[in-house]
């Protein structure tokens, strides 16, 4: 049956047929009907793809610059270019077979054609993140186009980040392509482009906001397409790449391999004294800025260090910790260092855990960069001004308090500290009131807020007693303190004991109190029996000992020991008044009968037995049930 088609179909089809059986006499056709009709997009196109089907990469990009020089408004062509514009941008990590010989043929193209075919294309597309993206192609392909296209390139992402839907958020698909691909390229290919400082300032800005928020230091819900790595290098780059083009001194803005924080620093502070009639106030705030939050989210990062598998979260808290004067001084910075009063301006701060080993240094280079924040009324506007842009206000949430503290600015830490509302903040703004309660000798407020914070204790992280809480000399004390089960206990307990101590200290004799710190010190044993030589004194001297609670907490063998002593003919036989009254009668045991006296050992030894119970729960127990006695001793 005759079919009526044209020639130019007639000799496709003849091709075709022959294509499986005798590929050279499909070639044969093909040329034939190139030759014949040259400006056939049917027959040029077709003789592409036979091509490419039959996995000639040479003879397929010569069809295909040929398509590109005579047939750019044919949608087929256009399918086809997208193709292997895709293909191009998925180069690195791709595993089609189709997308790998596209990627194989574009290497083929002359460097005109590729030119014009990526130009041609990002023109073309309608999609502004498509076009962008093509355009990025365009120049990571061809560095020479960057002092043309780089800045329109540049444009283009800040205009469409600004009416994007997702504009606010600074991780959005525009700031990640301009911040993570084109600036990088930008800097390394070193490139002179017609930038404006206005634009290269808000580059800055936003380079900053976005590395910040992968760094998870903005309240913002990430993906894991979000995280970057090794952003504080990238952040660099772009820092040195912008300083460059707005030709700030390169003393501040170079970042080698070698840079450490301490020599930064000291960049900062030669450059704020050596230049202080020619100060580039500018350079100076957008550097040191930068530096303080690489400082801060090195010192977030220590104080909530990763937690290995299967292990809960281990946190920590800057706490004002205790001092014993005749104890050996901790080794501190030399004197000759330090500047009067550095005993207040400059407290000693104990670490123990080995993922802490670098959070001083990045705290006190995070404290002096915000000293110098404050040093003129001018600066601190300009910085806060910059922060406010960056939004990052809710990452100096924990360090202002941490600052405070570390300053002794008490009331300042409070108020910061009332502002916390957040339930998974509440702990720690607990145990921070706690202490400087005590430190302010407001003991009945310290223990409301012990009670506070005893039900969100982690019942998931036991943890273990700390050794270094306690240290000797004058100087004063901060703490990192690991927010767990015992060690939130133990230093909860440590100020306890404190504020009713010194309570009785300043009236007269309390045996409510005397028991009171008995229980208390069993938790810390042996490091707190120093307190229990004076209160053996204080009883032998009254001889008496009335505790009503006497057999509900005190287990401690040692201490029992000595309690009994006391009540022996060579320890002074004072009357221990242990047992609960009945009726009226009150059974001591001078001069008591012979059953309340072994009423007494019986209990003694009683409590003996007990001396392997659990402390910790015993002494929650103790705090809890007991409030209104222990308030009795705080009055």
């Amino acid at each position: 049956m005759e079919v009526d088609i044209s020639d130019e179909d007639y000799v496709i089809q003849r091709a075709k047929s022959a294509l499986k059986t005798d590929p050279l006499s499909a070639k044969a056709w093909m040329i034939t009907a190139k030759t014949l009709y040259p400006n056939n997009f049917g027959v040029q196109f077709e003789a592409y793809c036979i091509e490419k089907n039959a996995g000639h990469v040479k003879e397929a990009a010569k069809c295909f610059s040929d398509l590109i020089g005579k047939f750019q408004q044919q949608p087929e062509l256009w399918k086809e270019i997208e193709n292997v514009t895709s293909a191009l941008r998925a180069e690195s990590d791709t595993n089609d077979p189709e997308k790998q010989f596209l990627c194989e043929m574009f290497k083929h193209i002359s460097s005109d054609v590729q030119h014009k075919l990526l130009l041609c294309t990002a023109d073309h597309c309608e999609d502004t993140m498509e076009h962008c993206r093509l355009l990025l192609l365009l120049l990571q392909r061809f560095p020479t186009a960057i002092s043309s296209y780089g800045s329109r390139l540049v444009d283009t992402l800040l205009s469409a980040e600004k009416h994007s839907h997702d504009g606010t958020n600074p991780s959005n698909a525009y700031r990640k392509l301009l911040v993570c691909e084109l600036l990088p390229l930008l800097a390394s290919e070193n490139a002179k482009i017609d930038l404006s400082p206005k634009i290269l300032q808000k580059l800055l800005y936003k380079s900053v906001e976005f590395y910040s928020t992968s760094l998870s230091l903005n309240p913002v819900s990430l993906d894991s397409e979000s995280k970057i790595e090794d952003p504080w290098k990238k952040l660099f780059a772009v820092v040195e790449f912008i300083g460059k083009q707005m030709e700030w001194d390169p003393y501040l803005i170079s970042f080698n391999n070698n840079w450490s924080k301490e020599s930064y620093w000291q960049k900062i502070v030669s450059y704020y004294q050596t230049r202080a009639n020619n100060l580039d106030e500018k350079q100076l705030l957008f550097c040191s800025s930068i530096f303080f939050i690489h400082c801060l989210h090195e010192y977030s990062a220590s104080l909530t260090p990763e937690s290995s598998p299967g292990q809960p979260q281990n946190t920590f808290v800057l706490v004002e910790a205790f001092l014993d004067p005749s104890l050996p001084s901790p080794a501190t910075e030399p004197k000759s260092k330090k500047r009067k009063n550095d005993d207040f301006l400059f407290p000693y701060i104990s670490v123990e855990k080995p993922e802490l080993k670098n959070i001083n240094s990045n705290f006190l280079t995070a404290v002096n960069c915000w000293d110098l924040f404050q040093a003129s009324e001018h600066f601190q506007r300009e910085f806060f001004m910059l922060n406010s842009y960056l939004k990052l206000e809710s990452l100096f949430t924990s360090f202002v308090i941490d600052y405070a503290i570390y300053k002794g600015k008490y009331d300042d830490a409070l108020t910061y500290l009332q502002k916390i509302n957040e339930t998974n903040l509440l702990l720690i703004k607990y145990i921070n009131i706690a202490g400087i309660l005590y430190l302010k000798k407001n003991y009945r407020s310290c223990f409301d807020h012990i009670l506070l914070a005893i039900p969100l204790l982690p019942n998931n992280n036991v943890g273990s007693l700390s050794n270094v809480l306690i240290v000797g000399g004058n100087q004063r004390h901060l703490h990192y303190l690991p927010l767990t089960f015992t060690a939130v206990l133990q230093y909860f307990i440590k100020l306890l004991i404190r504020c009713i101590k010194e309570n009785m200290d300043k009236h007269n004799y309390s045996e409510l109190a005397i028991g009171h710190i008995l229980a208390l010190v069993q938790l810390d044993w042996p490091q707190e029996e120093e307190f229990v030589p004076f209160l053996m004194q204080q009883i032998q001297e009254h001889g008496s000992f009335n505790y009503i609670l006497f057999q509900n907490y005190i287990i401690n063998v040692d201490i029992l020991e000595e309690i009994t002593y006391l009540w022996t003919n060579q320890g002074g036989q004072i009357t221990l008044d242990i047992i609960p009254h009945m009726g009226q009668r009150r059974i001591g045991t001078r001069g008591a009968d012979k059953g309340a006296k072994e009423e007494i050992k019986q209990i003694i030894r009683r409590q003996v037995a007990r001396s392997n119970e659990n402390v910790s729960e015993l002494l929650i127990r103790f705090l809890t049930h007991e409030r209104e006695l222990i308030f009795q001793s705080l009055m």
